[in-house]
């Protein structure tokens, strides 16, 4: 026999069974942080229960909004001008980088050191796709962006300089995605010419070269770490349903159908060690989540919300992440949990 409690809470109503059954997952609901924007959010990691989200304003300068466990610091602006989205990664604790092409198409970076900013730094280049930035490290990242001949560049920074942009080759169709593998390791995905998904992977010296994946896709890819040596990316299929392909360290599970019908592109981050979370927006634009134990998926979870722009979403700590998105005024809304 199912035996049921009912705990009011005002005029909610929480019935919790005591069955054998995967617990709800808990969020805090779309929380609005103000400002008004004008590219999707990226969000990143500062460590422990802190996370970064940056976004363009109306005078296309990068604003940060700083979450320090416990509060936001309110959208701060970084200045610049900059023409695509904006792509951020963490450097370590307190410590993070955020990158976006600049009017002349080359690559700006912005540091914070854990006080301050360093200003836009230019890295060169010319880029035609949003850039995609991830950690290698405590105090290295990598960015990447498609070329003039749409071929993967990427640039890597060692703590000290970049080593300005090296071709990978290839030719894509889609924002690059890219994210850890480990300590100095990291892969980039992008769609190919026949919209396959392509992935390239550094092992800390070398990279492979693209390698097909596979699969009809019609999203930018969003990929995230599951731990040293794997990681899942995801993409909408022809159906708008999500697909994920996980690599387990050797090799790759193959596109592998969660349903769903999403509406926007999706984005994964790590929920710690062979979990993460991947969320979008579906057909009524409000934002659902999917998270996956290590084992199995728990299936789309509305979160509700009404949002105009793709999520983001980072990790805050182990089994818990923030995911950030725009809702129909401009305003920056996040959501905590699970």
């Amino acid at each position: 026999m199912k035996k049921k409690f009912t705990i009011l809470a005002g005029t909610t109503s929480v019935i919790l069974s005591l069955v054998s059954q995967p617990v709800l997952a808990v969020w805090s609901g779309p929380q609005s942080l103000g400002g008004v924007y004008t590219s999707n959010p990226s969000c990143a990691s500062l460590g422990i229960n802190q996370a970064i989200c940056a976004g363009l304003g109306t005078n296309k300068a990068l604003f940060v909004n700083r979450f320090n466990g416990i509060s936001w610091s309110g959208p701060q602006s970084l200045g610049g001008v900059y023409t695509s989205d904006p792509s951020c990664a963490s450097l370590g604790t307190n410590q993070v980088i955020c990158a976006g092409l600049g009017t002349n198409k080359a690559l700006f970076v912005n540091r914070f050191n854990g006080s301050s900013w360093s200003g836009p730094q230019s890295l060169g280049g010319v880029y035609t796709s949003n850039p995609s930035c991830s950690s290698l490290g405590t105090n290295e990242a990598i960015c990447a962006g498609l070329g003039t001949n749409k071929a993967l560049f990427v640039n890597r920074f060692n703590g000290i300089s970049w080593s300005g942009p090296q071709s990978l080759g290839g030719v894509y169709t889609s924002n690059p995605s890219c994210s850890s593998l480990g300590t100095n390791e990291a892969i980039c995905a992008g769609l190919g010419t026949n919209k396959a998904l392509f992935v390239n992977r550094f092992n800390g010296i070398s990279w492979s070269g693209p390698q097909s994946l596979g699969g009809v896709y019609t999203s930018d890819p969003s990929c995230a770490s599951l731990g040293t040596n794997q990681v899942i990316c995801a993409g909408l299929g022809t159906n708008k349903a999500l697909f994920v392909n996980r690599f387990n360290g050797s090799s790759w599970s193959g596109p592998q159908s969660l349903g769903g019908v999403y509406t926007s592109n999706p984005s994964c981050a790590s929920l710690g060690a062979n979990e993460a979370i991947c969320a979008g927006l579906g057909t009524n634009k409000a934002l659902f989540v999917n998270r996956f134990n290590g084992s199995s998926w728990s299936g789309p979870q509305s979160l509700g919300g009404v949002y105009t722009s793709n999520p983001s979403c980072a990790s805050l700590s182990t089994n818990r992440v923030i995911c950030a998105g725009l809702g129909t005024n401009k305003a920056l809304f996040v959501n905590i949990g699970p």
